[in-house]
């Protein structure tokens, strides 16, 4: 049997086809979000959104060099396949977004399915790409354009691939295995954590039958990988050092960066997963499914073929994402396969009426997270543990059940429509705009006003002084509500404002300015 028919879908059951119909629901709702959705993409999203605008043009131009160094620290998979989009569809905030949906979205369903098929059965891997699909981090991460979530489905495919080589055995499988893992290297620097208790079960346990398929696979990764790391060797070491030393990090607040050896160090992911990544039902799911494999493993009763790699590899991956510095909201993310799959596993070997009840749970959770993240439905519901510190990053001591906030995003916010305005500000003859504050305000961002000035086709310089500002530059102040007494030209979702001047703002006779108010010059 070739290569690819080994891990390609033999025969389109009912599962796979219910599968690839919430595949298609999920990019549909993302798309139907991008038209409502007006904010002003924040800190990384904004920072990652102008970076691959950027990349985009440098490879238009021909620049190849320098549109891949744009993106250091990251590698530029992501930024390919967002450029592509730009390129398909224009400057704007959707066809990057999109494109990595359209990419990205079907390979973590079918690293999902796949995995849960083949540990568990088909049934299985539907409800893995429920869960996964249903997680509240990876919906609201595919919602803006950034890079954990193509790191997400990069290692679903990649474990997939490598289980399908039948632990080394199949060559021209392992190849396929080996470029899934390649290309999954050149998504974010730590993919390789996530994927190594895989690599090194299925070594050992394909003895010496594997040594073959496992050249094929190294080869192959190392082709397609390699020529990054090695270009970008310095700054790749840099940063694999300050994941590693505590002294790098002596200043940083102990809630991102925990001391290694603390409780609050490993126990940090766990409340990351009920806070953030799932809320408390589907990390019920994933913990039960944890107590059943481990419970297999005391019995000398395996609950899978391959409960074994799935086990290690999930956690090694907790392993090396605890002790490494500093902590972050979104570098768990990549574990969702191995959640996935444990969460639902043990679902389909209750017997008839209890699988139909944990069944219909999951789906409902499901359909919840969805109402939550993507339309903004409902609000908080959670409660405290005594000691909780709800002030924190990861929230220890909180558990959230149901949440409409999300992780940078959440329901569409329709107000504000700054990017609408910015291009107004262009079509009048402005070519530069500068702005107050903004780096970490959470609805004024600097990185994404940045990239929406890109897309408007304004020149946002660094300006010492307001006074060099010409009438061919726009100055924004945002200020809460009840700032200036004059209305604000954009009103955001938060309840502040963006007044808008030509010119020097504080010089005599200064009025507001606003491209779609009537009169556009307003204010004493």
């Amino acid at each position: 049997m070739p290569p690819w028919a080994r891990i390609a879908l033999q025969r389109w059951t009912a599962q796979a086809w219910t599968a690839a119909a919430l595949t298609a629901g999920f990019i549909a709702i993302t798309c139907w979000w991008l038209t409502q959705d007006r904010s002003i993409p924040i800190f990384d999203a904004g920072y990652h959104l102008r970076s691959v605008i950027e990349f985009q043009r440098d490879l238009s131009a021909g620049h190849l060099s320098r549109a891949v160094n744009l993106t250091v620290p990251y590698p530029p998979l992501p930024y390919l396949v967002g450029a592509f989009g730009i390129w398909v569809a224009g400057v704007d905030v959707a066809p990057p977004i999109l494109a990595e949906n359209l990419v990205f979205v079907p390979l973590l369903a079918l690293g999902c399915y796949h995995v849960g098929r083949l540990a568990f059965g088909r049934t299985a891997g539907l409800l893995a790409v429920a869960f996964a699909l249903g997680s509240p981090l990876i919906t609201a991460q595919f919602h803006v354009f950034m890079t954990d979530a193509p790191e997400t489905a990069m290692v679903a495919v990649g474990i997939w691939a490598i289980l399908a080589s039948e632990r080394f055995s199949r060559v021209g499988v392992s190849a396929v295995a080996g470029l899934a893992v390649g290309l999954g290297m050149l998504t974010k620097e730590p993919f390789a954590v996530f994927v190594v208790g895989v690599v090194l079960v299925s070594a050992v346990r394909g003895g010496r039958r594997a040594w073959r398929g496992l050249l094929a696979f190294a080869l192959v990764a190392l082709l397609v990988a390699l020529p990054w790391y090695v270009h970008e060797f310095s700054q790749v070491n840099a940063l694999g050092s300050g994941a590693v030393n505590a002294a790098t990090h002596s200043g940083t607040a102990a809630d991102i960066a925990p001391g290694r050896l603390s409780l609050d160090n490993l126990e940090w992911y766990s409340w990351n997963f009920v806070n953030f990544q799932l809320y408390l039902p589907l990390f019920l799911m994933a913990a039960a499914g944890w107590l059943w494999t481990l419970a297999g493993f005391v019995r000398r009763r395996p609950v899978s073929p391959f409960a074994v790699e799935l086990a290690l590899g999930s956690f090694l991956a907790w392993v090396a994402i605890t002790e490494t510095f500093v902590h972050d909201t979104r570098y768990s993310m990549p574990m969702l396969l191995y959640l996935a799959v444990f969460g639902t596993g043990w679902i389909v070997r209750l017997p008839g009426a209890g699988r139909a009840v944990a069944t219909a749970a999951l789906m409902l959770v499901v359909a919840a997270n969805t109402l939550a993240v993507s339309f903004g439905v409902g609000g908080v519901v959670s409660f405290q543990l005594p000691g909780a510190h709800p002030a924190r990053l990861q929230a220890p001591g909180v558990v959230r059940i149901y949440s409409n906030s999300g992780y940078l995003v959440a329901g569409p916010h329709r107000d504000g429509d700054l990017l609408g305005t910015l291009r107004a500000l262009k079509r009048n003859g402005v070519t530069e705009i500068v702005w107050n504050g903004g780096t970490f305000e959470a609805d004024f961002s600097t990185s994404g006003l940045r990239a929406l000035a890109q897309i408007a086709g304004l020149a946002h310089p660094d300006r010492s002084s307001a006074a060099s500002l010409t009438r061919q530059d726009a100055y924004l102040a945002h200020a809460p509500r009840g700032g200036p007494s004059e209305p604000p030209c954009v009103r955001l979702s938060d309840g502040t404002g963006i007044w808008i001047r030509l010119g020097d703002p504080f010089a005599p006779g200064s009025r507001d300015y606003c491209p779609s108010h009537n009169p556009q010059f307003y204010g004493p």
